[in-house]
């Protein structure tokens, strides 16, 4: 395929949330998040149409590499995008597991497509786009690009991936300072801690990407393809495993007290309460109860599971007796 020609991929038409395509160099992919206006946080009909760019790719013999970006110059990706996971999955927690199987799905196609995934990041990276960089084998960002684990922010934990990974970039303590902290660092500092293999102006980013690949392209690809699968052995080795318990955990707790108030406060753009959070558990709260266990039952309507200090009835409203203080 002629260097500098690129094609969109057969059924590439259907794809709302991402384009594909083909020749963005030689025998290169290039993926792109195409939602710039939410800073290109995903979805999950994002990260079903990634799977499915990811698997063309994997088919296509003339594909050899593969390019993730995002549009546009401000954000490569934010992650998971808030007001699904606030509106969706904030009032039924228990499907959070679906889209978290759908998630590891896209992680386990970036390692497991049998050839190299650069990521381009062209601007700011924060939650699950974060562990797609430390998912894909090398990383190349501009300048202006900032890193930053905001999990704790709202309430989730950065357990798809960076917990997982990021210790094999830049150790425990460093990991625990970005993630722990919810601290923001500069692609500087990402390339010191060796998140990012290099950092160049935004007018260079094309080219130090297309560079990498031109090295490769002068390299065995068997040898580049059996290396990989010797590097995943150890981002296998503690994936799976966890994440199938991270997806349980989100299951369990997003509806409770600290991702809603982290989600709202981030939605409505206010301070987190979580100090005054701390200080309710300190009296005994618990987050994932703050009423009691859903023991209570109504005498009057038979309404079951109501929380076990509720006064009233939340289906009738008939008043209760013996709620618990």
């Amino acid at each position: 395929m002629a260097k500098g020609r690129v094609e969109e991929s057969a059924g590439a038409g259907s794809y709302r949330e991402i384009r594909y395509k083909t020749g963005w160099h030689d025998h290169t992919a290039l993926v792109t998040i195409e939602r710039p206006k939410q800073h290109n946080s995903y979805t999950l009909v994002t990260l079903k149409e990634l799977i499915s760019a990811f698997d063309a790719a994997m088919w296509d013999d003339d594909v050899q590499f593969i390019v993730l970006t995002g549009s546009g110059d401000k954000a490569f990706s934010t992650g998971g995008n808030a007001d699904e996971y606030a509106h969706e999955y904030g009032r039924k927690p228990s499907d959070w597991w679906k889209w978290g199987e759908i998630y590891g799905r896209f992680l386990d196609a970036i390692l497991h497509c049998g050839k190299p995934v650069l990521c381009r990041i062209n601007g700011v990276v924060a939650g699950g786009g974060l562990e797609f960089v430390a998912a894909s084998d090398l990383a190349v960002a501009a300048d202006h690009a900032r890193f930053l684990s905001p999990g704790p922010r709202v309430g989730m934990t950065s357990i798809g991936g960076l917990s997982q990974w990021l210790p094999l970039h830049i150790g425990m303590k460093r990991t625990a300072e970005l993630v722990m902290l919810s601290q923001e660092i500069d692609a500087k500092k990402a390339l010191e801690w060796g998140i990012v293999n290099d950092v160049v102006p935004l007018s260079a980013l094309d080219g130090r990407v297309r560079g990498m690949i031109d090295e490769m392209l002068n390299l065995s690809p068997t040898s580049l393809h059996y290396f990989k699968v010797h590097m995943n052995w150890w981002r296998d080795l503690v994936w799976r495993p966890t994440w199938e318990h991270a997806k349980e955990f989100f299951s369990l707790n997003l509806g409770s007290v600290e991702p809603v108030e982290g989600l709202s406060a981030f939605l409505e753009k206010r301070d987190r309460r979580y100090r005054a959070i701390r200080d309710e558990i300190g009296r005994g709260m618990d987050p994932r109860y703050p009423y009691g266990p859903y023991s209570g039952r109504c005498p009057k309507c038979g309404a079951a599971h109501l929380p076990q200090s509720s006064e009233y009835c939340l289906k009738c409203g008939a008043k209760l007796t013996g709620a618990a203080p």
